[in-house]
């Protein structure tokens, strides 16, 4: 079994510039991530593009859409940034229903250490891999099906709906 992992951006891949005084998306951390758990997976790794998920709009959603449908594996784990993960959640939904997605984020950038990536990415993992056909969002510890989670913005963490 190979899990594809699909990097799309968000706050997970951040790095602070210097210079600039502000957060950017340069490169991917996934495999850093993958090595410093140790991970012992068959992985294979595609990038869509790394942005922040508030700049995504539905055509972004709709290529990521068209990138989960052909890929062989139907086993698959996105990086997304917490802004918009769930709007994504429910187009992938509305089109694919033969594969088990799991997306997931970070609400502190894996660079900055003492970050929650690593442990999402893990969820996010065994979810994939564990779960029947679906989309889920991997976050805060625990695995939500797509139509019941929201980011409590206030608090800072993903809840149920209800």
């Amino acid at each position: 079994m190979t899990i594809k992992i699909l990097l799309t951006g968000g706050t997970i891949d951040k790095e602070y510039d210097k210079i600039h005084g502000q957060l950017v998306l340069t490169k991917s951390h996934i495999n850093d991530m993958l090595e410093q758990a140790r991970c012992r997976l068959k992985t294979s790794i595609d990038s869509y593009k790394l942005q922040d998920s508030l700049n995504m709009d539905d055509l972004d959603r709709m290529s990521i859409t068209e990138k989960c449908k052909s890929y062989s594996e139907d086993k698959i784990v996105i990086t997304h940034g917490t802004d918009t993960i769930v709007e994504t959640a429910s187009t992938l939904n509305e089109h694919i229903k033969n594969k088990t997605i799991a997306l997931f984020g970070a609400m502190i950038p894996y660079s900055f250490g003492n970050s929650d990536a690593l442990f999402n990415f893990g969820t996010a993992l065994a979810a994939a891999q564990s779960l029947p056909h679906g989309i889920y969002v991997a976050m805060n510890g625990i695995i939500f099906p797509h139509d019941n989670v929201r980011k409590n913005r206030k608090e800072g963490y993903f809840e149920y709906l209800s």
